[in-house]
């Protein structure tokens, strides 16, 4: 990401390592399906590459769909499927085991954002899994960052919120740093993650 140009998309690069909580999650889990929402490069399906486990990941960033594309060329799994489009029109045609959303949400507009969760809870198996995370501006979003996320959430109640029906598995909110360009452009965030379950039943 280059500081002061004019960016509309932001993914890690190809090289970076899949999450540590999403191998966490491969090493103990074998879902039979996972949806990738903003999947980038694919990093963060690659732990789950394997038979029996059918992998769907989409961005809006179409470089990065076709980079995701390149690195399934030798799929394991039952099926694949990548492609190009937006959380905010989207709309999934069945649900999965595993719902995967990184470093997509606290680039909404806070309405959107909110009609966002809606979705990614429809798109969630009964019984099955969703992993969130995302910034919130406990720490002021940084000056060049801000007009990527102009309404980042203020802190961890909203997404708490958005899932008090479900039974949260894990939830950490913390503050870290991280860098940027070689090194030479450092940031300071607040960020949310979240592992919930859903109800194998509806809330009465």
């Amino acid at each position: 990401m280059d500081v002061g140009a004019i960016v509309t998309v932001w993914n890690p690069t190809a090289d970076d390592p899949p999450s540590k909580d999403v191998q966490e999650l491969a090493a103990h889990w074998s879902p039979s399906s996972v949806l990738d929402v903003g999947c980038g490069t694919g990093r963060n399906l690659a732990p789950f590459d394997r038979p029996g486990c059918a992998l769907y990941g989409f961005d809006r960033d179409l470089d990065a769909v076709k980079v995701a594309r390149s690195r399934f060329e030798r799929h394991k799994g039952d099926a694949i499927s990548i492609w190009q489009a937006d959380l905010r029109t989207y709309e999934a045609e069945q649900t999965f085991d595993l719902v995967l959303c990184y470093g997509v949400l606290h680039f909404l507009l806070r309405l959107e954002r909110l009609q966002a969760y809606a979705k990614l809870k429809s798109w969630v198996a009964p019984g099955g899994l969703i992993s969130v995370v995302m910034f919130n501006a406990v720490t002021p979003i940084p000056d060049d960052l801000r007009s990527l996320m102009p309404e980042a959430p203020s802190d961890s109640q909203e997404i708490l919120t958005a899932f008090e029906e479900w039974s949260i598995i894990r939830h950490r909110s913390y503050t870290y740093e991280d860098s940027h360009n070689a090194g030479t452009t450092r940031h300071t965030h607040s960020i949310d993650r979240l592992q919930a379950r859903k109800p194998t039943e509806a809330p009465t």
